[in-house]
C-alpha cells in the first residue's frame, strides 16, 4: 500500500470503526469524509503497484505493475492477477451467503444449494463414506482394474459400451467428446457433435503439467481408493502416457479460427463406415441414447478421431477401464486433510457448490450485490450502449475506407443486434435445470450421484429441446466473454463487487479504463478472425466482400507478426495465425478511450481537474485511463509456469498484452509525450478497425 499521511490514516481508523458492517461488506461510505477517504485509499492502492523508477515510455506494464509481485507474490499453489482476487472476492461472498440461516423467505434453488453446502461441511461423514461410497460406484461398471488386481474380469470389459454407459448413466465424458449446441448455420436448432473433448489440453512439451497429474492421480489411487503404492505409480503413468497419446493430434482452439476447418457435418453411418469397429459411432450412440439417431451430427477433428481409433485398437483393456473410471473418481474426490481448518473446508465447499450449480449461486451473489448497489448494473448497461454507440461511429467513421458499404452495414447492424446480460441476473428456474433433484444435508456423496445422473438425462434431452437461448451455465462465469450464438456480452457477477474497478467517487478515468476497456474488449470479439464469419443473430454467414477479407487479412498479419516477435520471461511468443484476443485488446482499447474522450468533451463545463485526478497522483486524466487499465492486468507467475501459461492461456501474457496495445495506440505516447526513439512509441503501429 503506498504512503497515507498519518492524519488520514487516523481519519480512516475512525469512520470505519463507525461504520454498520454487514456481511463483512462496509455500507456506503455516502459522507464527504467517506468520499475522500475512498479516493485516498484508491490512489494509495494505485501508486502501490507503481515502480517510479522504470519509465512509462520505455515499458508501462513495468511502470504500472512493477511492485505488483512483491505485494501479490505467486506461490506454488497458485498465480496472482487481479481476476482472482476478484473470484476469492466472489467466493467469500459466496461462503457468506452460504452460511446464513435457512429462512422461509428463501427461494426453494437457495435451500437447496445451503443443503448442498452443510453436506460438503460434514467432515466426519465424508470420511466414513468416501471410499466405500467409491468402490460402489466403480464396481457399478465391473471395477477398477487398479483397485481390483488380478479379481477384474477383461473378458466383460467392452470401451464403447464403457464410453457410452458412463455418459448416459453419470455424463461422464470419457475418451470421446460429446456436446450439443447450437448448429453454427442455425443457432436455432441444436446439433450433436462427436469429436475431440473440450477439456484436451494440447501440449506436446510441458512435463512439468504431466508430473503434477501424474502425482495427484497416484496419491488418490492410493489414500481414496486403497491401492499400492507400486500398482498406483504404475496407473498414473499409464493415464499420464495416453493423456499424452490423445494429444498429439487434437487441434488448439486458439490455431483453428474458422469453425469449418474443424469440424463438418455428417451422419453417424458414414462415421461408422470411416473409423471401423474399433469407434463404432452407431453403436456408441444408440447404447447412449439407448435408439438410433438419424440426424445429421458434427464430427469434430478428425485427426483426434483418428488418434483415438488407433488408441482404442491397441491399448490393453485394463488400462482403458482404469483411464475411464479414473475421471469419474475425480466427481466424488474430497481431499480431506487432517489439519485442515473449518474455514479451509468451508472455502474449499464454497468452491465446489458453486462450481456444480454456478447459475444459482451467480443468482445469489447478483441479488446480494443488486441490494447493496442498484445502482450499478444500470451504469453497466448505460456504459454498454455507450460504448456500442462509440464504436458504430468508428466503423461509420473515414479512417475505415477499406470497408465496403454492404460490409460496413452489415457489420453495423449485427453491433446494432447485440444484447448485454449479468450473469446471474435472471431468476433460476431451479426445476428447470436440475429436475426433482433431491439433496440432503447429510448425503454428500448421494447428492453428487443424484446430480450427475441429472446432468446426464440433461445432454440427452437437449438434443429434443429448440435452442430457445443460448446455455451461459455449463461452468462459472469468470470474465466478461462474447456469446457468438446469442450475439451477446456476457459480464460476471462477480464484477459488480465494489471498488475493485470503479465506484461513483473515482474519477470517470477508471470507469472508462477498466468496466469500460472489459466491455469494449467483448464487443470487439463480435468482428475478430473466427466470429466475424457469424450475422447478429449467432449464424455463420460468410458476407464479407472478397476485397474487406484481404484487408482483413493484412491488418491481422500485423498483429501475428507483432506478438511473434515479443517475449515473456525468456522465450518469444509462439507465432498464431488466430489472433482474436489480440484484435480484440487492439479494437476495445480505441472504443474505451474514444468513449473516455466524448465524455471529456461532454462534460468540459462541470468537472474540474480535481474531479478527474486522485489524491498524490500527478496523472493527467487520460493518463489515469491508461494506467486504471494496465494494472487490471497486472500479474504474477512462477517462471516455472510461464510456458504452460502460454501455451494454454487464449490470453497473451499481460505484459505483452499492455505494451502492444499502448503501444498500437498513438494518443498513449501523446498522454506520456513518449519521444520518438522511446519502446512504447514505435514507428509502426497496428491498427484493426
Amino acid at each position: 500500500m503506498g504512503a497515507i499521511p498519518q492524519a488520514l490514516f487516523c481519519l480512516i481508523f475512525i469512520a470505519l470503526g463507525r461504520l454498520d458492517v454487514r456481511g463483512g461488506v462496509y455500507k456506503e461510505l455516502t459522507t464527504p469524509l467517506g468520499h475522500e477517504i475512498m479516493r485516498h485509499a484508491k490512489s494509495a492502492d494505485m501508486r502501490s503497484f507503481i515502480d517510479p523508477s522504470v519509465s512509462p515510455c520505455d515499458d508501462f506494464y513495468g511502470y504500472a505493475c512493477g511492485k505488483y509481485p512483491s505485494i501479490n507474490a505467486a506461490s506454488r499453489e497458485t498465480d496472482k492477477s487481479i481476476g482472482l482476487a476478484l473470484r476469492d472476492g466472489y467466493l467469500r461472498r459466496v461462503r457468506q451467503l452460504l452460511n446464513e440461516p435457512k429462512m422461509s423467505t428463501d427461494r426453494p434453488m437457495e435451500t437447496r444449494v445451503k443443503y448442498f453446502y452443510e453436506s460438503c461441511l460434514n467432515t466426519t461423514a465424508l470420511r466414513m463414506n468416501q471410499r466405500s461410497h467409491l468402490l460402489h460406484i466403480l464396481r457399478e461398471f465391473g471395477g477398477m482394474p487398479a483397485v481390483e488386481g488380478s479379481t477384474w474380469d477383461e473378458s466383460k470389459f467392452d470401451a464403447i459400451d464403457m464410453m457410452a454407459t458412463l455418459l448416459r448413466r453419470y455424463g461422464k465424458i470419457t475418451f470421446l467428446g460429446v456436446s450439443v449446441g447450437p448448429d453454427i448455420a442455425n443457432s436455432q436448432i441444436n446439433r450433436l457433435s462427436l469429436g475431440q473433448r473440450d477439456d484436451l489440453v494440447v501440449i506436446k512439451d510441458e512435463e512439468s503439467m504431466k508430473l503434477v497429474k501424474k502425482v495427484r492421480l497416484k496419491w488418490r489411487l492410493q489414500q481414496l481408493l486403497g491401492v499400492s503404492p507400486e500398482r498406483a505409480q504404475k496407473t498414473a503413468i499409464e493415464i499420464g502416457t495416453l493423456d499424452s497419446e490423445l494429444g498429439r493430434s487434437g487441434i488448439d482452439r486458439k490455431m483453428v479460427g474458422d469453425p469449418r476447418l474443424r469440424q463438418r457435418l455428417t451422419v453417424i453411418s458414414s462415421l461408422t463406415e470411416t473409423y471401423g469397429p474399433s469407434l463404432n459411432f452407431t453403436r456408441f450412440v444408440s447404447t447412449w441414447l439407448d435408439h438410433d439417431y438419424q440426424l445429421p451430427v458434427y464430427e469434430y477433428v478428425p485427426g483426434y478421431l483418428w488418434q483415438l481409433n488407433k488408441i482404442l485398437s491397441s491399448t490393453p483393456k485394463r488400462v482403458l477401464a482404469n483411464y475411464m473410471l479414473s475421471s469419474l473418481v475425480e466427481d466424488f474426490v474430497v481431499e480431506l486433510e487432517p489439519e485442515k481448518q473449518q474455514q479451509q473446508q468451508e472455502d474449499y465447499c464454497a468452491v465446489r457448490t458453486t462450481d456444480l450449480f454456478p447459475a444459482v449461486v451467480d443468482h445469489m451473489v447478483y441479488h446480494s450485490l443488486e441490494q447493496q448497489s442498484p445502482h450499478i448494473p444500470v451504469i453497466l448497461r448505460q456504459l454498454f450502449q455507450e460504448l456500442k454507440d462509440t464504436f458504430e461511429a468508428m466503423l461509420n467513421g473515414p479512417d475505415l475506407e477499406w470497408l465496403d458499404e454492404q460490409t460496413r452495414n452489415g457489420m453495423v447492424e449485427k453491433l446494432k443486434l447485440m444484447s448485454f446480460q449479468i450473469s446471474g441476473e435472471e431468476s433460476v428456474d431451479f426445476e428447470e435445470h436440475y429436475g426433482s433433484l433431491i439433496i440432503s444435508s447429510a448425503d454428500y456423496y448421494g447428492n453428487i450421484e443424484r446430480l450427475l445422473e441429472v446432468r446426464a438425462l440433461n445432454l440427452r434431452e437437449d438434443l429434443q429441446r429448440p435452442q430457445s437461448k443460448p446455455i451461459f451455465y455449463d461452468d462459472t462465469i469468470d470474465s466478461p466473454c462474447y456469446v457468438r450464438e446469442a450475439n451477446m456480452v456476457v459480464f460476471p457477477a462477480s464484477h459488480m463487487q465494489h471498488r475493485y474497478f470503479w465506484d461513483d467517487v473515482y474519477p470517470a478515468a477508471l470507469k472508462y479504463g477498466t468496466l469500460g476497456f472489459d466491455l469494449a474488449h467483448e464487443i470487439a470479439h463480435a468482428f475478430d478472425d473466427s466470429n466475424l464469419l457469424f450475422d447478429g443473430k449467432g449464424n455463420l454467414r460468410d458476407s464479407w466482400s472478397s476485397d474487406a477479407k484481404t484487408s482483413f487479412k493484412l491488418l491481422k498479419q500485423c498483429l501475428v507478426d507483432q506478438f511473434s516477435e515479443l517475449r515473456f520471461g525468456n522465450q518469444k511468443l509462439p507465432r498464431r495465425e488466430t489472433q482474436g484476443e489480440n484484435i480484440a485488446d487492439n479494437v476495445g482499447i480505441r472504443i474505451a478511450l474514444a468513449a473516455y474522450q466524448k465524455w471529456l468533451l461532454d462534460h468540459s463545463k462541470t468537472v474540474d481537474a480535481g474531479t478527474e485526478a486522485l489524491p498524490h497522483m500527478p496523472q493527467t486524466p487520460l493518463q489515469l485511463f491508461f494506467l486504471s487499465l494496465t494494472q487490471t492486468m497486472c500479474s504474477d507467475v512462477l517462471p516455472e509456469r510461464r510456458h504452460a501459461h502460454v501455451m494454454t492461456s487464449v490470453h497473451a501474457p499481460s505484459e505483452a498484452r499492455v505494451r502492444a496495445m499502448m503501444g498500437n495506440t498513438r494518443s498513449f505516447a501523446e498522454a506520456f509525450q513518449c519521444g520518438n526513439t522511446t519502446r512504447m512509441n514505435p514507428p509502426l503501429r497496428c491498427k484493426v478497425y
